[in-house]
């Protein structure tokens, strides 16, 4: 992802002072002069980052620029600039067009690609490895988990399992499964929605999400699940008020006319977090009641008699 930034966010506040392995430069950076900050490392130099081919392209049609790389993890609304540490680095292009020299971001926090992780078995578990990454906040996976469906770990008896989380607090782990997960090597678990979880939550007692696919886990306590399962169903509420009042029944049992309805949109603010399944949306007539078929007929049988 390419990103023409413009002048350095880190120039030396006089150029004429900026340092090189040979010495003081002299008046301006010149061509063997770093015009990043103290990380900044020249072409041709130790650590320098060869960029890749749509880079350089890019620096042709950009020069004297500077070309941020950001990582693909970070989403965010449209023409909002991306945070410092969603970037691994930036490249610079000379007067020329050609990329001299790279600067690596000592803020960035990598991605779970830049970790090497293996992709995550479902939502959730895509949610914790954001989380542990910095890629999202603690209580978008709250949302997250608060109606999904997990493997609950059990003990012999089948009751629910208690361990230590990082921190000493007392847990029920719990994960998602897949079919691709080889379900001998699993430990004993029992399938189950988290709202039922809650239920049978021992008192004092919280939730440990344990990632399928990455070395990661995410305290998760149950007040905030239950908070999220209100947000949830607050939302749910206010589709079921925008969906008011309901499509009238044809009349005489007679099967619905057919005719296209206008998608009202209701929905469209839904949080992202809902975004994997297709949320029901009410449908309505375009102008209100008085668009089927039916109301045509009887428009005919008013005009008949009008006649007579």
């Amino acid at each position: 992802m390419t990103s023409p930034s413009g002048t350095p966010e880190h120039e030396p506040e006089n150029p004429a002072e900026a340092v090189t392995p040979d010495g003081p430069a002299g008046v301006g950076p010149g061509p063997s002069a770093a015009q990043g900050g103290p990380s900044a490392v020249l072409k041709g130099r130790p650590g320098y980052r060869e960029p890749p081919e749509d880079y350089v392209k890019a620096a042709k049609v950009a020069p004297n620029h500077w070309l941020s790389v950001i990582d693909r993890h970070w989403s965010g609304d449209e023409g909002e600039p991306p945070p410092s540490w969603a970037s691994l680095g930036r490249w610079r292009s000379d007067e020329n067009g050609e990329i001299v020299e790279w600067e690596p971001n000592d803020e960035y926090r990598p991605s779970p690609d830049a970790h090497g992780w293996a992709p995550p078995v479902g939502p959730v578990d895509a949610a914790v490895q954001l989380v542990a990454t910095g890629y999202a906040s603690e209580d978008l996976f709250a949302l997250m988990l608060a109606d999904a469906e997990v493997a609950v770990c059990v003990d012999g008896q089948g009751g629910l399992a208690v361990t230590d989380a990082e921190d000493g607090t007392e847990a029920v782990p719990v994960f998602s499964t897949a079919p691709e997960l080889e379900q001998d090597k699993l430990p004993p678990h029992e399938v189950m929605l988290v709202p039922d979880l809650l239920d049978r939550l021992p008192e004092g007692k919280e939730v440990l999400f344990l990632s399928s696919s990455a070395p990661v886990g995410q305290l998760v306590t149950a007040d905030a699940l239950r908070a999220a399962m209100a947000e949830l169903e607050r939302f749910a509420a206010l589709d079921d008020f925008d969906a008011w009042p309901p499509e009238p029944a044809p009349a005489d049992g007679a099967p619905g006319t057919g005719v296209d309805q206008q998608d009202t949109g209701a929905g469209e603010d839904w949080p992202d977090f809902l975004g994997a399944g297709e949320l029901p949306r009410p449908d309505g007539p375009e102008e209100g009641f008085g668009t089927g078929a039916d109301t045509a007929q009887e428009r005919d049988r008013r005009g008949a008699e009008d006649e007579d």
